[in-house]
């Protein structure tokens, strides 16, 4: 019995792998809006019943494939943040991280960047690191009063916006490293930090993400 359901499990993992896949490539030529579920099974190879079986509409299968790979640029995130203590550090290094992704893989951010209406609130699980980076600038003094609340709100907006601004124009390495220190030294001058050390963590990071191999 056990071998029949491990064989119906994997059967049903495949099913969602490919059709995730499916609308990945979709994805990647046109928003969702722009795609019917028949385009995905068709993509996928598999019957149409199999869909609602694992998504109830494609908006949904659209927005786990925007999370999936989100989570990926997030574990990025983790692993270079991993012996940082510094809170605005934490900050502008996850959002290079981001920019970074824009520039090698810039299909694959558009894909995430269409997703950002249900990944941008600062409730979204995968931006639950940004509100606790910010509280921690909050808890110590670092960062100003006023950005509670909004601050999410502004690393967010500046990041989607520079990593569009990255993909529409095919920026360079040093375009990203150049753009990234304007808007994140002008964030954390917000955030009440001295421009002169708010332009050097971002240089900092900027250079040390962006341009690494």
């Amino acid at each position: 019995m056990s071998e029949t359901i491990s064989a119906r499990e994997a059967h049903s993992r495949r099913i969602r792998e490919a059709l995730l896949s499916a609308c990945e490539d979709l994805l990647a030529e046109q928003p969702i809006d722009a795609i019917t579920i028949n385009n995905i099974v068709e993509a996928a190879a598999v019957a149409k019943g199999s869909f609602y079986n694992h998504f109830p509409d494609k908006e949904a299968l659209a927005s786990s494939v925007s999370a999936a790979i989100r989570d990926e640029v997030e574990q990025a995130v983790a692993l270079s943040n991993r012996n940082v203590t510094d809170p605005a550090y934490k900050i502008v290094r996850g959002a290079c991280n981001h920019l970074r992704f824009a520039l090698l893989n810039p299909q694959r951010a558009l894909i995430m960047l269409r997703g950002h209406e249900k990944t941008a609130s600062g409730d979204f699980p995968l931006n639950q690191n940004i509100k606790a980076h910010l509280q921690e600038g909050l808890d110590s003094t670092r960062f100003e009063p006023r950005c509670e609340g909004a601050g999410v709100i502004q690393i967010l907006g500046a990041t989607y916006f520079s990593m569009l601004e990255i993909i529409e124009h095919n920026y360079s390495a040093e375009q990203a490293v150049a753009l990234a220190t304007r808007v994140y030294t002008l964030l954390l001058c917000g955030f009440g930090l001295r421009e002169e050390e708010a332009s050097r963590i971002v240089a900092d990071s900027a250079r040390d993400i962006i341009t690494s191999s």
